[in-house]
């Protein structure tokens, strides 16, 4: 890794303290300040100290001599004891402001945390779906759940890095005044061996870049294991998936412990030369400069403080750096989140009604990446309370134009009219409002039926929800124990195949949706519940448009108009017995 990298890794962090309110922080670094002040001023307090004790007159020559005029100056005694009281007052400040500091650090951290956790979680919401649908979502759940308390830790570091600096520069300053000579020997051979330590703080930066990725790694094992459980139990590859996860782990864990060696050899290193240091101050204090002992023996007691300091300094630096890759990779989501965001909804405008026809003109589509197009020259007239079917083979673009039609894809070229009124960027969102899905793969929340009818309509009453309940041939809940208050599970599994679809029918009529798409959202039912949701919908004719993808022959039959997809294309479009007739019928037994 060069050289530079790290400053690289560092400047998004320092924009991101940056961007953060500024008074919280001014208040923590102002307790680091005054704290690290009042402790370096209480320790150079040991000089007067000492010297009392040691001679029963007041000392005339020296730095005990210089306490001896503040003391004159302020009319306190210059006694044991009122050197001792003031000792304690500053070391009892030290130690308020030390508590507040930590308060202050710890309430900065998470608010900071928390606001960019929520920003990376709108930043993904808002997003154009055809980016999210291409993207692996355990990016995201490691993102938000891991790599972000990533950052919060290396803010913590990064604090402590701050306050320990401060207090170092607070003690090197009274240790300068000691004994200037001294200090800058011991402050030379320190920074020596900083120096000596880069190598392992570009490794440190380096292990936290391996780390992220195999930490991303490991949260798609997870996730993708957990959500094929099932399957895992019925082809008996338990095992499979455990050695998936394990290795996933292992990785994992092997470069955890790469960087827990990396800190132990760079404190280790950082210990022996605090006792190099301190011999070589014990040396040249007594032999060579040949200190008072009252300043000698202070020297000694703030450098006995500042080389571990020093060497907690270090560990300090070189975690912080190890986080530094989580903010990179948490940045470049916010951007790319950024560069395939839908508009903002910034209005109040109510939902586009459809109350003459939905129309698309030449519309084509292509998913990025990809050389075949999606959708390809579609033309398309979809009456406003009409039921259209559409059918194909599996790749002919059936649920692509679904997805158009609900707003979600953007048409690379062509245009689609709600009532002779053109769908833009500006105007998809307010589209959306009127539009209602129900997926062949039932989306519900491990809560109760009312919680998952209300993500539909917040605002709507108990009768407004059995009557979508009633609606949607859903009155199972009726005989429920709990009724409205029954708990689905973990999506909806303690409820059955047909109950589940139900529930999602009825919350997708709850909101008087202008246009409800049903995307094979009967293909995997029995006989009686397919009946029951078919009987549903044809209740819906003439109430609102319907748009139902799927190929049962009793869908076809009550359908205003049936549209044929091969390719991208409409290839034949009527009603049921016109397209019986057509060459492309038979593409009901091909998929």
């Amino acid at each position: 890794m060069k050289r530079l990298s790290i400053y690289r890794a560092a400047i998004p962090f320092f924009h991101l303290l940056a961007n953060e309110p500024h008074r919280p922080m001014m208040l923590v670094f102002s307790c680091m300040l005054l704290g690290s002040l009042s402790e370096g001023f209480g320790i150079t307090l040991l000089v007067p100290l000492l010297e009392l004790l040691q001679n029963s007159t007041a000392p005339t020559t020296g730095i005990a001599a210089q306490f001896g005029r503040f003391f004159a100056l302020t009319g306190i005694p210059y006694q044991v004891a009122s050197v001792l009281l003031l000792f304690l007052l500053l070391q009892a400040l030290r130690i308020v402001l030390q508590s507040s500091r930590e308060v202050t650090s710890n309430s900065f951290q998470s608010n900071l945390v928390d606001r960019l956790r929520k920003r990376c979680f709108m930043a993904i919401l808002r997003s154009e779906w055809y980016w999210l649908s291409q993207r692996n979502n355990a990016e995201y759940a490691n993102l938000l759940l891991t790599d972000i308390n990533r950052i919060g830790v290396g803010v913590n570091f990064f604090l402590q890095l701050c306050s320990g600096s401060t207090l170092m520069l607070t003690y090197s300053l009274a240790a300068l005044w000691l004994s200037w000579p001294i200090t800058l020997l011991v402050l030379t051979m320190g920074l020596i061996f900083v120096l000596a330590e880069n190598g392992l703080r570009h490794e440190a930066l380096s292990l936290g870049n391996r780390i992220g990725q195999t930490s991303r790694s490991l949260h798609s094992v997870v996730q993708e294991s957990l959500a094929g459980m099932k399957l895992a139990k019925i082809l008996g590859n338990e095992e499979r998936h455990l050695d998936k996860f394990q290795q996933s782990m292992h990785a994992f864990r092997e470069h955890q412990l790469n960087f827990q060696r990396s800190s132990s050899r760079s404190k280790a290193r950082m210990q022996l030369g605090s006792v190099i240091i301190l011999v070589a101050l014990l040396y040249s204090g007594i032999a060579v400069w040949r200190l008072p002992m009252a300043e000698l023996g202070t020297l000694i007691f703030v450098f006995a403080r500042l080389m571990p300091l020093g060497s907690q300094l270090q560990q300090q630096l070189h975690h912080w750096l190890h986080t530094l890759p989580a903010l990179t990779t948490a940045n470049r989501l916010l951007t790319e989140c950024r560069d395939m965001a839908e508009p903002a909804d910034e209005s109040l405008q109510p939902p586009l009604l459809l109350q003459h026809d939905l129309t698309l003109n030449a519309v084509s589509f292509i998913y990025p990446g990809r050389e075949q197009q999606a959708l390809s020259e579609i033309n398309l007239r979809l009456p406003a309370k009409s039921t259209t079917a559409i059918i194909g083979a599996s790749g002919a673009g059936k649920s692509t134009l679904a997805d158009v039609l609900m707003g979600l894809l953007r048409p690379d070229t062509g245009c689609i009219g709600i009532d002779g009124q053109l769908l833009d960027d500006a105007t998809r969102l307010h589209w959306r409002k009127s539009v209602a899905y129900v997926p062949q793969e039932t989306i519900l929340f491990n809560d109760s039926i009312r919680a998952n009818l209300l993500w539909a309509m917040p605002e709507a009453t108990d009768d407004e929800l059995w009557q979508a309940l009633d609606k949607a041939a859903a009155d199972f809940v009726r005989q429920l124990p709990n009724g409205l208050d029954t708990v689905v599970g973990d999506q909806g599994l303690r409820l059955s195949g047909g109950e589940r679809q139900r529930i999602a029918l009825a919350r997708a009529l709850l909101g008087k949706p202008s246009l409800l798409i049903l995307d094979e959202a009967t293909s995997a039912l029995d006989m009686e519940n397919e009946e029951r949701i078919r009987q549903a919908i044809v209740n819906l004719h003439g109430n609102l448009t319907v748009v139902a993808i799927g190929h049962r022959m009793a869908t076809l039959q009550h359908a205003d108009q049936v549209l044929v997809m091969e390719a991208g294309s409409i290839v034949a479009q009527g009603s049921w017995s016109k397209v019986q007739e057509t060459a492309y019928a038979n593409v009901l037994f091909n998929t």
